[in-house]
């Protein structure tokens, strides 16, 4: 043996070494953290660097601690490695947008338009797109995206139709952003989508039905305060306040029961805050809006709160539908 392949294998053996020693370390804490596990990553990635893959995972791990710029050179190295690599280019376009960089973010995404072998990658991409132009105000072109995508692609994501029916409540699309839901209900059962249903049709003014799916579902749950806010809007919009406004106030004290804590869950700051601009306290509605926003509360709930502050909180409700 010469002393070139001596020196490779006693590199080969430490590597393993590592290896099994940083798995070993995993064991005995207990747990997998990112950390250890770009750890192990990085020794495989130094023992087989041409693993587009590996650069992938690893820039998933990275990605969970915020280290985006890392994340951001392991998904192109990895895409050098694999041109075609489009889950690498999806969260490469991803963490572009998170960063700031749209344009950035929106080239990635047309190149893995314009290499797509198939619908269901396309509609990924397009779905991305919606993402971009959403925020960039260009609703009604991130619609057309999300339409095709919802049409083309057979295994559709829980996510695409509640990222349709924000957009069409946006353009004021009311009745269509509840049929969908209704249609994406029947077609996975999702109770996520159940709910965002009953809520488009509040929107589109379609009283008499929600309240028919609200009032079994009210009387069958634990926690009331986000049934009894929805049956709070149906009734502002039938004209009956009074009923109104001792649903909302019930709500209020179940809602104010559950964050005695210092950090409150971010979708009870998000339903506080849309009780209280539909009894029209602006302030506390405010202030709770701001909190939730802060904490990542669900956009499209921060949306109709947003809506409310920005007008008369009892007559907003009265949603027209188009």
């Amino acid at each position: 043996m010469t002393p070139h392949s001596i020196s490779r294998a006693a590199s080969a053996l430490l590597l393993v070494v590592a290896l099994v020693v940083l798995a070993s370390a995993r064991l005995v804490l207990g747990h997998d953290s990112p950390e250890h596990v770009i750890d192990i990553l990085t020794a495989r990635i130094e023992a087989d660097p041409a693993r587009a893959d590996l650069r992938w995972r690893r820039a998933t791990e990275l990605r969970a601690l915020g280290r985006l710029d890392e994340a951001a050179r392991d998904l192109k190295k990895a895409l050098q490695l694999q041109k075609d690599y489009y889950a690498a280019m999806l969260d490469l376009a991803r963490i572009q947008l998170a960063q700031g960089a749209k344009r950035g973010a929106l080239a990635t995404v047309e190149r893995g338009l314009a290499q797509a072998g198939d619908n269901a990658a396309r509609a990924s991409f397009r779905m991305l797109r919606a993402e971009i132009r959403s925020q960039c105000g260009q609703e009604a072109k991130a619609l057309e995206d999300c339409q095709w995508a919802l049409q083309h692609n057979p295994n559709v994501e829980l996510d695409w139709y509640l990222t349709r029916s924000e957009l069409q409540s946006r353009l004021g699309r009311f009745r269509e952003a509840a049929q969908g839901l209704k249609e994406g209900f029947e077609r996975t059962g999702s109770a996520v989508l159940e709910v965002e249903s009953i809520e488009a049709m509040i929107d589109a003014a379609q009283f008499s039905e929600a309240l028919a799916q609200i009032e079994p579902l009210l009387a069958d749950c634990r926690w009331r305060s986000s049934w009894l806010i929805r049956r709070a809007r149906v009734r502002l919009g039938q004209g009956d306040i009074t009923a109104a406004q001792t649903d909302l106030s019930a709500a209020i004290q179940e809602l104010n029961s559950r964050m005695r804590g210092t950090q409150p869950e971010s979708g009870l700051l998000a339903d506080r805050a849309l009780a209280f601009a539909l009894l029209g306290e602006v302030e506390p509605a405010r202030q709770d809006f701001a909190r939730a926003k802060k904490l990542g509360a669900d956009g499209a709930m921060l949306w109709r709160v947003d809506n409310l502050l920005r007008s008369n909180p009892l007559a907003s409700s009265k949603s027209n539908a188009q």
